[in-house]
Protein backbone atom coordinates (compact mmCIF):
# COMPACT_ATOMS: atom_id res chain seq x y z
CA UNK A 1 0.00 0.00 0.00
CA UNK A 2 3.01 2.26 1.16
CA UNK A 3 4.83 1.46 -2.21
CA UNK A 4 1.31 2.47 -4.53
CA UNK A 5 0.88 5.91 -2.12
CA UNK A 6 4.40 6.98 -3.05
CA UNK A 7 3.53 6.18 -6.84
CA UNK A 8 0.88 8.11 -6.46
CA UNK A 9 2.78 11.16 -4.78
CA UNK A 10 5.72 11.00 -7.23
CA UNK A 11 3.02 10.38 -10.63
CA UNK A 12 0.92 13.66 -9.04
CA UNK A 13 4.45 15.64 -8.95
CA UNK A 14 6.02 14.42 -12.31
CA UNK A 15 2.37 15.22 -13.88
CA UNK A 16 2.02 11.62 -15.26
CA UNK A 17 -1.97 11.07 -14.75
CA UNK A 18 -1.17 7.11 -16.09
CA UNK A 19 1.10 6.73 -13.40
CA UNK A 20 -1.61 8.21 -10.88
CA UNK A 21 -4.26 6.16 -12.49
CA UNK A 22 -2.49 2.64 -12.04
CA UNK A 23 -1.53 3.71 -8.80
CA UNK A 24 -4.81 4.33 -7.38
CA UNK A 25 -6.13 1.10 -8.95
CA UNK A 26 -3.69 -0.57 -7.20
CA UNK A 27 -4.69 1.01 -3.49
CA UNK A 28 -8.22 0.33 -4.64
CA UNK A 29 -7.70 -3.55 -4.89
CA UNK A 30 -5.26 -3.35 -1.53
CA UNK A 31 -8.52 -2.14 0.08
CA UNK A 32 -10.64 -4.91 -1.04
CA UNK A 33 -14.55 -5.05 -0.99
CA UNK A 34 -14.68 -4.32 3.17
CA UNK A 35 -13.03 -1.08 3.12
CA UNK A 36 -15.02 2.36 3.00
CA UNK A 37 -17.01 2.55 0.22
CA UNK A 38 -16.38 6.46 -0.68
CA UNK A 39 -12.84 6.03 -0.58
CA UNK A 40 -12.96 3.07 -2.85
CA UNK A 41 -15.47 4.71 -5.21
CA UNK A 42 -13.66 7.90 -5.46
CA UNK A 43 -10.10 5.71 -5.83
CA UNK A 44 -11.62 3.52 -9.04
CA UNK A 45 -13.69 6.73 -10.34
CA UNK A 46 -10.37 9.10 -10.41
CA UNK A 47 -8.37 5.73 -11.79
CA UNK A 48 -11.12 5.43 -14.77
CA UNK A 49 -10.87 9.04 -15.63
CA UNK A 50 -7.24 9.34 -15.45
CA UNK A 51 -6.26 6.69 -17.39
CA UNK A 52 -8.03 9.11 -20.69
CA UNK A 53 -8.39 7.16 -23.79
CA UNK A 54 -6.14 4.08 -22.62
CA UNK A 55 -9.43 2.51 -23.50
CA UNK A 56 -8.77 -1.01 -21.91
CA UNK A 57 -7.24 0.63 -18.58
CA UNK A 58 -10.55 2.50 -18.56
CA UNK A 59 -12.81 -0.26 -18.86
CA UNK A 60 -11.48 -2.44 -16.80
CA UNK A 61 -10.86 0.13 -14.05
CA UNK A 62 -14.92 0.56 -14.37
CA UNK A 63 -15.19 -3.17 -13.90
CA UNK A 64 -13.94 -3.23 -10.44
CA UNK A 65 -15.98 -0.51 -9.65
CA UNK A 66 -18.87 -2.39 -10.74
CA UNK A 67 -18.33 -5.33 -8.71
CA UNK A 68 -17.51 -3.16 -5.74
CA UNK A 69 -21.24 -1.70 -6.55
CA UNK A 70 -22.93 -5.15 -7.15
CA UNK A 71 -20.85 -6.48 -3.80
CA UNK A 72 -22.50 -4.31 -1.80
CA UNK A 73 -25.79 -5.31 -3.62
CA UNK A 74 -26.18 -1.97 -5.59
CA UNK A 75 -27.08 -3.88 -8.48
CA UNK A 76 -28.58 -0.65 -10.47
CA UNK A 77 -25.50 1.41 -10.09
CA UNK A 78 -23.11 -1.45 -10.85
CA UNK A 79 -25.50 -2.41 -14.08
CA UNK A 80 -24.67 1.65 -15.10
CA UNK A 81 -21.08 1.39 -14.30
CA UNK A 82 -20.99 -2.22 -16.27
CA UNK A 83 -22.44 -0.58 -18.95
CA UNK A 84 -19.93 2.20 -19.53
CA UNK A 85 -16.96 -0.35 -18.98
CA UNK A 86 -18.55 -2.29 -22.02
CA UNK A 87 -18.60 0.65 -23.97
CA UNK A 88 -14.91 1.51 -23.57
CA UNK A 89 -14.14 -2.21 -23.60
CA UNK A 90 -15.61 -1.71 -27.30
CA UNK A 91 -13.60 1.35 -28.19
CA UNK A 92 -10.41 -0.26 -27.18
CA UNK A 93 -11.33 -3.23 -29.58
CA UNK A 94 -9.93 -5.90 -27.03
CA UNK A 95 -11.09 -8.91 -26.90
CA UNK A 96 -9.84 -10.32 -23.28
CA UNK A 97 -11.28 -6.43 -21.96
CA UNK A 98 -14.85 -7.43 -23.36
CA UNK A 99 -14.41 -11.17 -21.94
CA UNK A 100 -13.72 -9.40 -18.72
CA UNK A 101 -16.26 -6.95 -18.88
CA UNK A 102 -19.03 -10.23 -19.95
CA UNK A 103 -18.11 -11.77 -17.28
CA UNK A 104 -19.12 -8.88 -14.28
CA UNK A 105 -22.01 -8.44 -16.21
CA UNK A 106 -22.84 -12.65 -15.70
CA UNK A 107 -21.70 -12.46 -12.13
CA UNK A 108 -23.61 -9.52 -11.09
CA UNK A 109 -27.01 -10.54 -12.47
CA UNK A 110 -26.54 -13.63 -11.07
CA UNK A 111 -25.87 -12.23 -7.73
CA UNK A 112 -29.09 -9.82 -8.64
CA UNK A 113 -30.90 -13.01 -9.28
CA UNK A 114 -31.82 -12.60 -13.37
CA UNK A 115 -30.73 -15.60 -14.38
CA UNK A 116 -31.39 -15.44 -17.56
CA UNK A 117 -29.08 -12.04 -18.35
CA UNK A 118 -26.72 -13.60 -16.76
CA UNK A 119 -26.80 -16.84 -18.58
CA UNK A 120 -26.90 -14.44 -21.88
CA UNK A 121 -23.88 -12.48 -20.65
CA UNK A 122 -21.82 -16.18 -20.18
CA UNK A 123 -22.98 -16.88 -23.74
CA UNK A 124 -21.32 -13.75 -24.72
CA UNK A 125 -18.25 -14.47 -22.81
CA UNK A 126 -17.64 -17.86 -24.66
CA UNK A 127 -18.24 -16.33 -27.93
CA UNK A 128 -15.54 -13.71 -27.48
CA UNK A 129 -13.35 -16.55 -26.16
CA UNK A 130 -13.81 -18.43 -29.67
CA UNK A 131 -11.98 -19.75 -31.61
CA UNK A 132 -8.98 -20.12 -29.43
CA UNK A 133 -11.13 -21.62 -25.76
CA UNK A 134 -8.95 -23.88 -23.40
CA UNK A 135 -10.03 -26.30 -20.65
CA UNK A 136 -10.04 -23.25 -18.23
CA UNK A 137 -12.05 -21.09 -20.12
CA UNK A 138 -14.81 -24.02 -20.65
CA UNK A 139 -14.63 -25.17 -17.03
CA UNK A 140 -15.33 -21.54 -16.40
CA UNK A 141 -18.61 -22.00 -18.70
CA UNK A 142 -19.74 -25.31 -17.47
CA UNK A 143 -19.76 -24.26 -13.57
CA UNK A 144 -21.67 -20.89 -14.27
CA UNK A 145 -24.43 -22.47 -16.86
CA UNK A 146 -24.94 -25.11 -13.98
CA UNK A 147 -25.08 -23.00 -11.31
CA UNK A 148 -27.69 -20.87 -13.08
CA UNK A 149 -29.81 -23.58 -14.16
CA UNK A 150 -29.32 -25.13 -10.68
CA UNK A 151 -31.21 -21.61 -9.52
CA UNK A 152 -33.54 -21.77 -11.74
CA UNK A 153 -34.90 -25.17 -10.85
CA UNK A 154 -33.90 -27.07 -13.93
CA UNK A 155 -31.71 -29.83 -12.44
CA UNK A 156 -31.63 -31.79 -16.30
CA UNK A 157 -29.89 -28.88 -17.35
CA UNK A 158 -27.78 -28.70 -14.29
CA UNK A 159 -26.76 -31.95 -14.45
CA UNK A 160 -25.51 -31.49 -18.32
CA UNK A 161 -23.33 -28.96 -18.08
CA UNK A 162 -21.81 -30.40 -14.32
CA UNK A 163 -21.49 -33.18 -16.44
CA UNK A 164 -19.43 -31.26 -18.97
CA UNK A 165 -16.98 -29.71 -16.06
CA UNK A 166 -16.69 -33.61 -14.83
CA UNK A 167 -15.30 -34.44 -17.62
CA UNK A 168 -12.49 -32.18 -17.83
CA UNK A 169 -11.48 -32.13 -14.27
CA UNK A 170 -11.38 -36.21 -14.71
CA UNK A 171 -8.76 -36.31 -17.16
CA UNK A 172 -5.36 -36.72 -16.40
CA UNK A 173 -3.96 -33.17 -16.86
CA UNK A 174 -6.64 -30.95 -17.94
CA UNK A 175 -5.86 -27.84 -19.58
CA UNK A 176 -5.59 -25.21 -16.13
CA UNK A 177 -3.17 -24.24 -13.86
CA UNK A 178 -5.57 -22.38 -11.76
CA UNK A 179 -5.68 -24.90 -8.58
CA UNK A 180 -7.94 -22.49 -6.90
CA UNK A 181 -10.29 -22.47 -9.82
CA UNK A 182 -10.35 -26.14 -10.19
CA UNK A 183 -10.86 -26.46 -6.24
CA UNK A 184 -14.02 -24.06 -6.23
CA UNK A 185 -15.62 -26.21 -9.31
CA UNK A 186 -14.69 -29.78 -7.35
CA UNK A 187 -16.18 -28.04 -4.46
CA UNK A 188 -19.52 -27.27 -6.66
CA UNK A 189 -19.59 -30.86 -8.32
CA UNK A 190 -19.60 -31.80 -4.39
CA UNK A 191 -22.64 -29.60 -3.55
CA UNK A 192 -24.91 -31.07 -6.83
CA UNK A 193 -23.82 -34.81 -5.73
CA UNK A 194 -25.16 -33.76 -2.24
CA UNK A 195 -28.15 -33.02 -3.27
CA UNK A 196 -28.88 -35.80 -5.69
CA UNK A 197 -27.81 -37.97 -2.93
CA UNK A 198 -24.71 -39.52 -4.50
CA UNK A 199 -22.72 -38.95 -0.99
CA UNK A 200 -19.65 -41.12 -1.84
CA UNK A 201 -19.24 -38.92 -4.80
CA UNK A 202 -19.91 -36.00 -3.02
CA UNK A 203 -17.22 -37.06 -0.35
CA UNK A 204 -14.55 -37.85 -3.42
CA UNK A 205 -14.91 -34.22 -4.89
CA UNK A 206 -15.10 -32.67 -1.19
CA UNK A 207 -11.58 -34.54 -0.95
CA UNK A 208 -10.57 -32.48 -3.74
CA UNK A 209 -11.47 -29.33 -3.42
CA UNK A 210 -9.95 -29.49 0.33
CA UNK A 211 -6.36 -30.83 -1.85
CA UNK A 212 -6.53 -28.23 -4.27
CA UNK A 213 -7.65 -25.22 -2.34
CA UNK A 214 -4.80 -25.98 0.54
CA UNK A 215 -2.12 -26.40 -2.28
CA UNK A 216 -3.64 -23.32 -3.50
CA UNK A 217 -2.84 -21.47 -0.30
CA UNK A 218 0.39 -22.82 0.24
CA UNK A 219 1.45 -21.00 -3.44
CA UNK A 220 -0.20 -18.41 -3.09
CA UNK A 221 1.54 -17.20 0.27
CA UNK A 222 4.88 -18.16 -2.18
CA UNK A 223 3.56 -16.24 -4.92
CA UNK A 224 2.74 -13.38 -2.16
CA UNK A 225 6.19 -13.15 -0.76
CA UNK A 226 7.86 -13.04 -4.60
CA UNK A 227 5.02 -10.79 -5.58
CA UNK A 228 6.04 -8.35 -2.51
CA UNK A 229 9.41 -8.41 -3.49
CA UNK A 230 9.09 -7.70 -7.43
CA UNK A 231 6.82 -4.64 -6.16
CA UNK A 232 9.36 -3.28 -4.11
CA UNK A 233 11.97 -3.31 -6.34
CA UNK A 234 9.88 -2.03 -9.03
CA UNK A 235 8.75 0.43 -7.14
CA UNK A 236 12.29 1.82 -5.85
CA UNK A 237 13.08 1.56 -9.58
CA UNK A 238 9.77 3.42 -10.49
CA UNK A 239 10.69 6.19 -7.49
CA UNK A 240 14.08 6.50 -9.17
CA UNK A 241 12.61 6.97 -12.46
CA UNK A 242 9.99 9.35 -10.86
CA UNK A 243 12.68 11.58 -9.46
CA UNK A 244 14.40 11.79 -12.90
CA UNK A 245 11.29 12.74 -14.74
CA UNK A 246 10.59 15.58 -11.83
CA UNK A 247 14.09 17.15 -12.65
CA UNK A 248 13.00 17.07 -16.17
CA UNK A 249 9.45 18.19 -15.29
CA UNK A 250 10.79 20.75 -13.66
CA UNK A 251 12.92 22.21 -16.37
CA UNK A 252 10.44 22.03 -18.80
CA UNK A 253 7.99 23.46 -17.00
CA UNK A 254 10.24 26.60 -16.09
CA UNK A 255 11.10 27.00 -20.36
CA UNK A 256 7.44 26.25 -20.90
CA UNK A 257 6.50 29.30 -18.43
CA UNK A 258 9.22 31.76 -20.51
CA UNK A 259 7.36 30.83 -23.35
CA UNK A 260 3.76 31.16 -21.91
CA UNK A 261 5.10 34.39 -20.99
CA UNK A 262 6.59 35.63 -23.94
CA UNK A 263 3.53 34.00 -25.66
CA UNK A 264 1.18 36.01 -23.82
CA UNK A 265 2.77 39.65 -24.20
CA UNK A 266 2.65 38.91 -28.08
CA UNK A 267 -0.79 38.34 -28.35
CA UNK A 268 -1.54 40.85 -25.96
CA UNK A 269 0.50 43.17 -28.03
CA UNK A 270 -1.79 42.08 -31.70
CA UNK A 271 -4.83 42.08 -29.58
CA UNK A 272 -4.11 45.75 -28.98
CA UNK A 273 -3.10 46.51 -32.16
CA UNK A 274 -6.35 44.61 -33.73
CA UNK A 275 -8.19 47.02 -31.32
CA UNK A 276 -6.38 49.61 -32.61
CA UNK A 277 -7.20 49.28 -36.13
CA UNK A 278 -10.50 48.02 -35.59
CA UNK A 279 -11.26 51.88 -33.98
CA UNK A 280 -9.33 53.63 -36.83
CA UNK A 281 -11.58 51.51 -39.50
CA UNK A 282 -14.61 52.43 -37.14
CA UNK A 283 -13.65 55.70 -37.23
CA UNK A 284 -13.12 56.28 -41.03
CA UNK A 285 -16.19 54.48 -41.60
CA UNK A 286 -18.04 57.09 -39.53
CA UNK A 287 -16.17 59.82 -41.21
CA UNK A 288 -16.71 58.56 -44.66
CA UNK A 289 -20.66 58.46 -43.52
CA UNK A 290 -20.96 61.92 -42.07
CA UNK A 291 -19.49 63.62 -45.50
CA UNK A 292 -21.95 61.07 -47.42
CA UNK A 293 -24.56 62.76 -45.08
CA UNK A 294 -22.79 66.26 -46.44
CA UNK A 295 -23.15 65.70 -49.48
CA UNK A 296 -26.98 64.86 -49.35
CA UNK A 297 -27.81 67.62 -47.44
CA UNK A 298 -26.24 69.94 -49.55
CA UNK A 299 -27.75 68.79 -52.32
CA UNK A 300 -30.99 68.64 -50.65
CA UNK A 301 -30.84 72.25 -49.58
CA UNK A 302 -30.15 73.97 -53.46
CA UNK A 303 -33.25 72.07 -54.45
CA UNK A 304 -35.30 73.47 -52.03
CA UNK A 305 -33.57 76.74 -52.44
CA UNK A 306 -34.71 75.82 -56.33
CA UNK A 307 -38.11 75.27 -55.09
CA UNK A 308 -38.33 78.51 -53.07
CA UNK A 309 -37.03 80.66 -55.92
CA UNK A 310 -39.42 78.87 -58.20
CA UNK A 311 -41.90 79.47 -56.22
CA UNK A 312 -40.79 83.31 -55.50
CA UNK A 313 -40.80 83.84 -59.40
CA UNK A 314 -44.25 82.73 -60.35
CA UNK A 315 -45.73 84.72 -56.83
CA UNK A 316 -44.02 87.54 -58.73
CA UNK A 317 -45.44 87.13 -61.68
CA UNK A 318 -48.86 86.73 -60.08
CA UNK A 319 -48.60 89.64 -57.86
CA UNK A 320 -47.11 91.72 -60.56
CA UNK A 321 -49.88 90.83 -62.99
CA UNK A 322 -52.53 91.25 -60.52
CA UNK A 323 -50.80 94.58 -60.14
CA UNK A 324 -51.32 95.71 -63.55
CA UNK A 325 -54.78 94.21 -63.40
CA UNK A 326 -55.63 96.81 -60.52
CA UNK A 327 -54.27 99.49 -62.17
CA UNK A 328 -56.05 99.21 -65.33
CA UNK A 329 -59.17 98.51 -63.33
CA UNK A 330 -58.51 102.08 -61.45
CA UNK A 331 -58.05 103.51 -64.47
CA UNK A 332 -61.11 102.33 -66.27
CA UNK A 333 -63.52 103.67 -63.23
CA UNK A 334 -61.82 107.18 -62.96
CA UNK A 335 -61.54 107.22 -66.88
CA UNK A 336 -64.34 107.90 -69.19
CA UNK A 337 -62.82 106.27 -72.27
CA UNK A 338 -64.34 102.88 -70.94
CA UNK A 339 -64.02 101.33 -74.43
CA UNK A 340 -60.47 101.46 -74.84
CA UNK A 341 -59.75 100.67 -70.76
CA UNK A 342 -62.25 97.80 -71.21
CA UNK A 343 -60.25 96.06 -73.96
CA UNK A 344 -57.09 96.29 -72.52
CA UNK A 345 -58.75 95.04 -69.16
CA UNK A 346 -60.02 92.02 -71.37
CA UNK A 347 -56.56 91.30 -72.56
CA UNK A 348 -54.94 91.55 -69.13
CA UNK A 349 -57.80 89.26 -67.48
CA UNK A 350 -58.17 87.18 -70.26
CA UNK A 351 -55.13 87.10 -72.47
CA UNK A 352 -56.20 86.87 -76.27
CA UNK A 353 -59.98 86.52 -75.37
CA UNK A 354 -62.50 89.36 -76.24
CA UNK A 355 -64.86 90.49 -73.36
CA UNK A 356 -67.74 88.67 -75.09
CA UNK A 357 -65.68 85.68 -75.34
CA UNK A 358 -65.12 85.43 -71.86
CA UNK A 359 -69.28 86.31 -70.69
CA UNK A 360 -69.87 83.64 -73.40
CA UNK A 361 -67.39 81.10 -71.12
CA UNK A 362 -69.26 82.12 -68.54
CA UNK A 363 -72.88 81.14 -70.05
CA UNK A 364 -71.30 78.08 -71.74
CA UNK A 365 -70.85 76.69 -67.45
CA UNK A 366 -74.55 77.33 -66.52
CA UNK A 367 -76.14 76.27 -69.58
CA UNK A 368 -73.75 73.87 -71.88
CA UNK A 369 -73.98 73.99 -75.97
CA UNK A 370 -76.19 77.42 -75.84
CA UNK A 371 -74.71 78.95 -78.37
CA UNK A 372 -74.36 75.73 -80.89
CA UNK A 373 -78.51 74.93 -79.84
CA UNK A 374 -79.26 78.58 -80.70
CA UNK A 375 -77.66 78.28 -84.30
CA UNK A 376 -79.06 74.89 -84.75
CA UNK A 377 -83.07 75.96 -83.73
CA UNK A 378 -82.69 79.60 -85.14
CA UNK A 379 -80.03 79.08 -88.40
CA UNK A 380 -81.52 82.84 -89.55
CA UNK A 381 -79.75 84.44 -86.70
CA UNK A 382 -76.33 85.74 -87.65
CA UNK A 383 -73.73 86.39 -84.61
CA UNK A 384 -74.38 89.52 -83.20
CA UNK A 385 -77.93 88.78 -83.48
CA UNK A 386 -77.18 85.66 -81.76
CA UNK A 387 -74.99 87.35 -79.32
CA UNK A 388 -77.47 90.30 -78.58
CA UNK A 389 -80.54 87.11 -78.21
CA UNK A 390 -78.50 85.56 -75.08
CA UNK A 391 -77.51 89.04 -73.37
CA UNK A 392 -81.27 90.00 -73.46
CA UNK A 393 -82.00 86.59 -71.88
CA UNK A 394 -79.80 87.63 -68.45
CA UNK A 395 -81.61 90.71 -68.63
CA UNK A 396 -78.32 93.53 -68.92
CA UNK A 397 -79.19 96.95 -69.67
CA UNK A 398 -78.69 98.56 -73.29
CA UNK A 399 -75.65 100.09 -72.34
CA UNK A 400 -74.32 97.06 -70.64
CA UNK A 401 -74.68 95.03 -73.69
CA UNK A 402 -73.45 97.57 -75.82
CA UNK A 403 -70.43 97.75 -73.36
CA UNK A 404 -70.41 93.94 -73.79
CA UNK A 405 -70.73 93.98 -77.82
CA UNK A 406 -68.37 96.36 -78.16
CA UNK A 407 -70.65 98.55 -80.27
CA UNK A 408 -73.01 101.79 -79.59
CA UNK A 409 -76.85 101.74 -77.88
CA UNK A 410 -78.42 102.55 -81.44
CA UNK A 411 -76.57 99.89 -82.89
CA UNK A 412 -77.96 97.47 -80.02
CA UNK A 413 -81.13 98.72 -80.59
CA UNK A 414 -81.22 97.41 -84.32
CA UNK A 415 -79.90 94.06 -83.41
CA UNK A 416 -82.87 93.87 -80.73
CA UNK A 417 -85.59 94.86 -83.33
CA UNK A 418 -84.24 92.39 -85.89
CA UNK A 419 -84.22 89.39 -83.22
CA UNK A 420 -87.77 89.99 -82.35
CA UNK A 421 -88.57 90.39 -86.08
CA UNK A 422 -86.90 87.09 -86.99
CA UNK A 423 -88.19 85.08 -84.01
CA UNK A 424 -91.66 86.41 -85.05
CA UNK A 425 -91.62 85.43 -88.15
CA UNK A 426 -90.36 82.05 -86.65
CA UNK A 427 -93.62 81.88 -84.97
Amino acid sequence: MRLFKEAERYGLSANDPLTVAHARLNIAHCLGYYADKEEVVSLLKSAAEGFGEDYADRADALRELGDFYQFHRAYDTAEMVLQQAWAYAEQSGSVETKRTVSSAFHAMYFNAGEYEKSGDYLRRFLQLSMPDVDDRTMMYYYDGMGGIFYEMGNMDSTAYYYGRLEEILTREEPDCSAQNEVGWYYGALANFAEMRGDFEKACEYMYWYEKHVAHYGIERQKNNLALISQKYDTAVMQNELNEKIIRKQRVIILISGIAALVLLAFLISQIRLARNRKREAEINAELFHFKQQNVALAQRDAEHEQIQQDYADRLSEALDKEQQTMMLLDIYLNNSKKANLLNDLERSVFGDKDHWKAMLAVVEEKYPSLWETLGQKCPDLDEDEKKSFILSHFKVSRQEEADYLGTTVNMVDKLRGRVRKKMAERQ
